[in-house]
């Protein structure tokens, strides 16, 4: 089945409890065209070429402005919630399939 590049990886937090949070700026319209919390299911394809399917939703993570008048825009993250998922590496690539593409209109 067909599938789109969600994002690659450039940064990853464990939040215990709720799973992991992963980051890229570089891939920030991609995960903007989807309402905050929206639930999606995502498959994790690392490196060497295992993968995984896993339930993520997308959130907003704000971070302190360094100067109280400058106007930050959060930044879209997604929120991988699943205990099976151990360490994701730099460069893991995160897809959607066309499924879940086709219900959010994509």
């Amino acid at each position: 089945m067909p599938s789109q590049l969600l994002m690659i990886i450039e940064n990853s937090l464990h939040l215990p409890g709720l799973g992991m949070l992963a980051m890229s700026r570089r891939h920030q319209q991609s995960l903007r065209r989807f309402p905050i919390h929206a639930n999606l299911e995502v498959e994790i394809r690392f490196s060497n070429d295992e993968a995984l399917t896993v339930p993520a939703s997308v959130e907003e993570l704000q971070r302190p402005a360094d100067d109280a008048e400058t106007d930050q825009q959060a930044d879209y993250v997604l929120l991988i919630e699943s205990d099976s998922v151990g360490e994701l590496p730099i460069g893991t690539a995160v897809w959607l399939s066309q499924t879940w593409a086709d219900i959010y209109n994509l």
